[in-house]
Protein backbone atom coordinates (compact mmCIF):
# COMPACT_ATOMS: atom_id res chain seq x y z
CA UNK A 1 0.00 0.00 0.00
CA UNK A 2 2.94 2.18 0.53
CA UNK A 3 5.67 1.95 -1.54
CA UNK A 4 8.96 0.44 -0.25
CA UNK A 5 11.26 3.26 -1.55
CA UNK A 6 8.78 6.17 0.55
CA UNK A 7 8.16 4.48 3.46
CA UNK A 8 12.20 3.65 4.16
CA UNK A 9 12.43 7.34 3.32
CA UNK A 10 9.82 8.41 6.03
CA UNK A 11 10.72 6.26 8.66
CA UNK A 12 14.51 7.66 7.99
CA UNK A 13 13.29 10.72 8.58
CA UNK A 14 10.78 10.30 11.35
CA UNK A 15 12.38 11.86 14.26
CA UNK A 16 11.24 9.62 17.33
CA UNK A 17 11.47 10.92 21.02
CA UNK A 18 12.09 8.78 24.34
CA UNK A 19 8.06 9.11 24.60
CA UNK A 20 5.35 6.91 24.62
CA UNK A 21 5.19 4.82 21.39
CA UNK A 22 9.06 5.60 20.51
CA UNK A 23 10.37 1.66 21.39
CA UNK A 24 7.90 0.44 19.13
CA UNK A 25 8.03 2.34 16.59
CA UNK A 26 12.03 1.94 16.35
CA UNK A 27 12.05 -1.64 16.97
CA UNK A 28 8.68 -2.74 15.04
CA UNK A 29 10.18 -0.02 11.81
CA UNK A 30 6.82 1.53 12.18
CA UNK A 31 5.69 5.42 11.21
CA UNK A 32 4.33 7.48 14.03
CA UNK A 33 1.66 9.08 12.33
CA UNK A 34 -0.77 10.64 15.14
CA UNK A 35 -0.47 10.93 18.94
CA UNK A 36 -3.55 12.01 21.75
CA UNK A 37 -3.15 11.62 25.27
CA UNK A 38 -2.54 8.00 25.95
CA UNK A 39 -2.58 6.65 22.51
CA UNK A 40 0.15 6.63 19.39
CA UNK A 41 -0.85 6.18 15.71
CA UNK A 42 1.44 3.78 14.31
CA UNK A 43 1.69 2.66 10.47
CA UNK A 44 3.79 -0.23 8.78
CA UNK A 45 4.88 -0.36 5.12
CA UNK A 46 1.75 -2.51 3.74
CA UNK A 47 -0.64 0.29 5.47
CA UNK A 48 -2.06 -1.46 8.41
CA UNK A 49 -2.13 1.09 11.55
CA UNK A 50 -1.56 -0.06 14.88
CA UNK A 51 -2.15 2.31 18.47
CA UNK A 52 0.40 1.97 21.52
CA UNK A 53 -1.82 2.91 24.17
CA UNK A 54 -0.97 3.56 28.03
CA UNK A 55 -0.88 -0.27 28.70
CA UNK A 56 2.15 -0.46 26.88
CA UNK A 57 1.14 -2.88 24.41
CA UNK A 58 0.35 -2.16 20.57
CA UNK A 59 -3.08 -2.86 19.64
CA UNK A 60 -4.84 -3.55 15.70
CA UNK A 61 -6.56 -0.43 14.97
CA UNK A 62 -10.10 -0.80 14.24
CA UNK A 63 -12.00 1.19 10.91
CA UNK A 64 -12.78 4.36 13.26
CA UNK A 65 -9.23 4.61 14.25
CA UNK A 66 -7.50 3.30 10.95
CA UNK A 67 -9.69 5.81 9.04
CA UNK A 68 -8.49 8.43 11.61
CA UNK A 69 -4.99 7.22 11.21
CA UNK A 70 -4.94 7.81 7.28
CA UNK A 71 -6.11 11.40 7.53
CA UNK A 72 -3.60 12.41 9.96
CA UNK A 73 -0.94 10.30 8.07
CA UNK A 74 -2.24 12.29 4.99
CA UNK A 75 -2.05 15.48 6.09
CA UNK A 76 1.88 15.13 8.02
CA UNK A 77 3.13 13.53 4.78
CA UNK A 78 1.46 14.59 1.43
CA UNK A 79 3.32 11.35 0.10
CA UNK A 80 0.41 9.78 1.74
CA UNK A 81 -2.60 11.32 0.08
CA UNK A 82 -3.53 8.36 -1.19
CA UNK A 83 -4.19 6.77 2.39
CA UNK A 84 -7.03 9.38 2.73
CA UNK A 85 -10.41 8.23 2.30
CA UNK A 86 -12.55 8.90 -0.64
CA UNK A 87 -15.47 11.52 -0.31
CA UNK A 88 -18.67 10.13 -2.30
CA UNK A 89 -20.30 12.08 -4.47
CA UNK A 90 -23.09 12.29 -2.54
CA UNK A 91 -21.65 13.27 0.81
CA UNK A 92 -21.91 16.70 2.88
CA UNK A 93 -19.59 19.00 4.36
CA UNK A 94 -19.63 18.28 8.49
CA UNK A 95 -21.58 20.93 9.52
CA UNK A 96 -19.54 20.99 12.87
CA UNK A 97 -15.76 21.66 11.93
CA UNK A 98 -17.09 23.05 8.47
CA UNK A 99 -15.15 21.12 6.23
CA UNK A 100 -11.62 21.42 7.90
CA UNK A 101 -11.32 17.82 10.12
CA UNK A 102 -10.71 19.87 13.16
CA UNK A 103 -12.41 21.68 15.96
CA UNK A 104 -10.05 24.83 16.79
CA UNK A 105 -10.64 26.67 19.76
CA UNK A 106 -8.81 29.53 21.87
CA UNK A 107 -8.01 31.40 18.82
CA UNK A 108 -6.21 28.89 17.06
CA UNK A 109 -4.22 27.59 19.70
CA UNK A 110 -5.54 24.82 20.21
CA UNK A 111 -7.35 22.02 18.39
CA UNK A 112 -8.80 18.80 18.35
CA UNK A 113 -10.32 15.83 15.96
CA UNK A 114 -13.87 16.76 14.65
CA UNK A 115 -15.64 13.84 16.05
CA UNK A 116 -18.33 14.07 14.01
CA UNK A 117 -16.52 13.49 10.64
CA UNK A 118 -13.47 11.05 12.17
CA UNK A 119 -11.29 14.31 10.89
CA UNK A 120 -12.64 13.79 7.40
CA UNK A 121 -13.80 17.14 6.95
CA UNK A 122 -17.35 15.47 5.27
CA UNK A 123 -20.12 13.12 6.52
CA UNK A 124 -22.22 10.78 4.69
CA UNK A 125 -25.64 12.03 3.49
CA UNK A 126 -28.31 10.83 6.35
CA UNK A 127 -30.80 8.49 4.36
CA UNK A 128 -34.11 8.67 5.64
Amino acid sequence: MIAEELFARLLAEQVVSNGLGASAAQRDRLLTVWATLGSIYLLDGSGEVMIDRDDGGLHPADESDRELAYVQAARRFPELRHLMPQRPAAAETCPRCRGVGELIFNNGVNRACCPDCNTRGWVPVARP
